[in-house]
């Protein structure tokens, strides 16, 4: 018996032994898991806080960049107008030049024997210069830097002047004096709360203008850039390459130590020969940041550590929220962010009306040219509305429910739209953009329409985008009989542009995917263009591939099965020019719209026709309307749905439950900005004989009369 019981509590004693061991094995274990993880989420917000201030420097360079560039044109328009002014107004004497130009500044004009002199009759004196000499020759505006001796340095804009004699003496050019520190106010200027600086420096590095009140003068204060860092022991390699970007005006952007701290370096080239250096310590700037990050972490570390140490027995609950927390994390990261980049597949029909617009207003009296910009911008605004349809369905294309039209439609007009929506932008950059369509091709095919055009005008764009000035974007048609219903359409788009690298071309039909690089990073995309298109290809059962090389352009070609079909000659779309039936004309119809402005538009449209229109502003008045008129008085109703006091769908309900004689059989057609295909089936469910959606196309409306008005 004795035995029995010290073998127990030599077994009891063991485990008693055991448990502190394994206490203690697991705590260590624990611990050294926590420091692990604390160093590794350290570093990590390290790198993120580092990161977001180089994408925050990265973004300072391109606002002061963008800053000058307006600056510049700016003054250039200002200049370039006087000159206008001074050539078409046939100046012939100072007084007269003065009261023309009396809202001009330094403006002063430059005679054929080399001196200048203002519209108030003062004369200054130049410092040589080259653009100055070249401006004889020259029909652009041209600007420099230069001394005029007694008043300093100035920024000095010229522009040319053809057949100018004023008081009897020729003069070749006119030009705008602008304080040299409007410039260096822009381009050379303290940053980050004076701890930061930007420099102008010309090619040879040496620092021309830098901000006096930033402390980073004292860590470049001497004459020369390149030489500075030098003898602050930067690295050989990242000064070579500073000065070789600084030579040949190219950006350039590292981070170095400095007297111990981290500075981020970035150059970027000026308009005028020189460079933008921005010098930004980046250690100093984040210190504070750091600090509290620090002081967090330490605190949470030995919050963590007090409860490891005094609740090891809820390890697995622990175990058990973290994983779950994990699992929320990711969920998070794996939410689609797909609606807040797509601005790019707007912009492009909304520059085409606004542009069509500024045209038509400049144009009024010419009526040729007003039908032509009108016809455009219609196709332009009909695209900006196909589009934002895409991106209220764009959570449809995730999901794989989006629904593909397939409608008759006139490749010809297709390509046409194309060209239409694009040859601004072309001719903005001085681009060359040519259509190669053979003539004699099939017009009418079954398809999307409207998604075809939205893939071809996205990789149009980007070859625009991505094609320096001067350079060319072609789009090619062609097509291929397969049998005697379809045929292989093929759509390419070629351009002379900046090109993309091999690793960026495996990976850019992903979604968000953008080339990273110095020649893409001033273009500024939502990176879902070619994701969009290669589904909606996919979608269509075509295929898409790209061929490209860095600096030698790209070339997309998309393949589409497509069924031929006939279009109809009767109905022309946008040009029909019918009329309608005799016996429509003179017809009242009720129009409920909440909007003032539409409101008007439809009742002009409609009023053109020939009809009577009664306006109501809210169902509630339509009701009535209707109520208090005779048998036959209205032919039709056209209902918008969202309204105040009384919703469409509530107004039609009251108008099909009243005891007028038309009730149950005047037609009511919805007249709404829902387009959805549950709008349409809403509508009709609530007693409305068709749904027409916003923007109103007179057309359909026209059909419709000819349909349910008898």
């Amino acid at each position: 018996m004795k035995r029995e019981t010290d073998g127990k509590i030599k077994k009891a004693g063991a485990k008693n032994q055991q448990w502190p061991i394994k206490a203690t094995l697991l705590l260590t274990v624990l611990l050294t898991f926590e420091v692990l993880w604390f160093t590794s989420a350290y570093r990590h917000l390290s790198q993120s806080i580092q990161k977001e201030r180089i994408d925050s420097i990265e973004q300072m360079s391109t606002l002061i960049s963008e800053k000058l560039l307006l600056l510049r044109q700016n003054y250039e328009d200002k200049v370039r107008q006087a000159g206008h002014i001074i050539m078409d107004s046939h100046i012939r004497s100072f007084e007269q030049g003065r009261a023309l130009l009396l809202a001009y500044d330094q403006l002063y004009l430059l005679a054929e024997d080399g001196t200048c002199i203002s519209l108030t009759g003062e004369k200054i004196v130049m410092a040589e210069s080259e653009e100055i000499r070249n401006l004889k020759t020259s029909d652009s505006v041209r600007t420099d830097f230069c001394t005029v001796h007694t008043k300093g340095d100035f920024w000095v804009f010229m522009s040319p002047l053809t057949d100018v004699t004023i008081e009897g003496k020729a003069y070749f050019g006119v030009i705008m004096l602008v304080d040299s520190n409007t410039y260096a106010e822009v381009a050379a200027t303290a940053l980050y709360e004076n701890q930061g600086a930007s420099y102008v420096v010309n090619q040879q590095g040496v620092i021309e203008l830098r901000p006096t009140k930033s402390t980073a003068n004292n860590y470049f204060g001497g004459y020369n850039l390149l030489n500075i860092l030098r003898e602050r022991k930067v690295d050989d390699k990242l000064v070579l390459a500073l000065q070789r970007g600084i030579e040949e005006r190219q950006e350039v952007n590292f981070s170095a130590k400095i007297g111990g701290e981290t500075w981020r370096i970035q150059s970027f080239p000026d308009s005028w020969g020189n460079s933008i250096v921005i010098t930004v310590p980046i250690s100093i700037t984040a210190r504070t940041t750091f600090d509290g990050m620090r002081n967090v972490i330490i605190i949470i570390g030995l919050t963590l550590v007090s409860m490891v140490a005094l609740a090891l027995i809820w390890i697995s609950y622990y175990v058990r929220k973290g994983q779950q927390i994990k699992l929320e994390q990711a969920k998070a990261n794996l939410k689609s962010d797909f609606m807040n980049k797509v601005s790019h597949d707007i912009r492009t029909p909304l520059t085409a009306v606004i542009g069509l617009n500024d045209l038509l207003l400049h144009n009024a009296d010419k009526p040729d040219i007003v039908a032509d910009c009108a016809r455009k911008a219609k196709k332009s605004g009909e695209y900006l509305v196909s589009i934002i349809n895409d991106v209220l369905d764009l959570s449809r294309i995730e999901s794989g429910k989006l629904r593909l039209s397939h409608t008759a439609f006139d490749m010809k007009e297709l390509l046409d739209t194309v060209v239409q929506l694009e040859v601004y932008p072309a001719s903005e950059k001085a681009l060359t953009f040519r259509l190669d369509c053979p003539e004699n091709i099939h017009p009418g095919f079954l398809g999307d329409a409207v998604r075809i055009k939205q893939c071809l005008i996205n990789l149009t764009s980007n070859a625009i985008k991505f094609t320096p000035e001067q350079g060319t974007v072609t789009l090619t048609y062609r097509e291929q009989m397969e049998d005697d219903r379809y045929t292989r359409v093929y759509f390419v788009v070629e351009d002379t542009g900046i090109g993309m690298s091999e690793g960026f071309m495996k990976q850019m039909f992903h979604p968000f995917e953008q080339e990273q690089s110095s020649l893409t990073s001033a273009h500024v995309g939502s990176g879902l263009g070619l994701a969009i298109v290669h589904s909606l290809v996919t979608l269509m059962n075509g295929t898409i591939h790209a061929e490209s090389k860095i600096n030698q352009g790209s070339r997309f070609v998309i393949e589409l099965p497509l069924e031929r079909t006939e279009l109809s000659e009767a109905e022309p779309e946008n040009e029909r020019t019918d009329e309608l039936p005799a016996y429509l004309l003179g017809k009242r119809i009720l129009l409920a719209e909440d909007n003032e402005i539409n409101r008007e538009i439809v009742a002009e449209l409609l009023t053109g026709l020939g009809f009577v229109v009664d306006g109501a502003a809210n169902g509630a008045e339509a009701l009535e309307r209707f109520k208090q008129s005779s048998m036959g008085y209205y032919s039709i109703i056209l209902m918008d749905i969202q309204m105040p006091v009384m919703n469409g769908l509530e107004a039609v309900a009251a108008i099909r439950k009243s005891a007028h004689m038309d009730a149950q059989r005047i037609p009511i057609i919805a007249l709404s900005a829902n387009a959805f295909e549950e709008d349409v089936e809403k509508s009709l469910a609530n007693g409305m004989q068709a749904h027409i959606s916003k923007p109103v196309d007179i057309n359909t409306i026209k059909k419709l009369f000819v349909k349910y008005i008898r």
